[in-house]
């Protein structure tokens, strides 16, 4: 499995604490390995999930069977609003 960020979530990612930047690569790095995260397909969206870490939420989009691109992330009362 491999995961990458577009420009516009790494931007995202640098403005979160250290500590939670850290939260996000480990998880990253379980998912990629196979591990079990908090990982859900998002409702009404064919191509979309979501990994929750703590209070933030990380938003996938699957390209490929083994390709995933973080689209958004960012806390979970912020996050969501933009699929409304």
């Amino acid at each position: 499995m491999k995961i990458l960020f577009t420009k516009t979530s790494e931007k995202q990612l640098l403005k979160l604490s250290l500590r939670f930047q850290e939260k996000v690569f480990e998880t990253i790095k379980k998912f990629e390995k196979g591990e079990r995260v908090d990982f859900k397909k998002l409702k009404g969206s064919s191509e979309e999930y979501r990994i929750r870490v703590g209070g933030y939420r990380i938003i996938l989009s699957k390209k490929e069977s083994n390709l995933f691109l973080v689209t958004d992330l960012g806390k979970r009362e912020n996050i969501y609003s933009i699929f409304i």
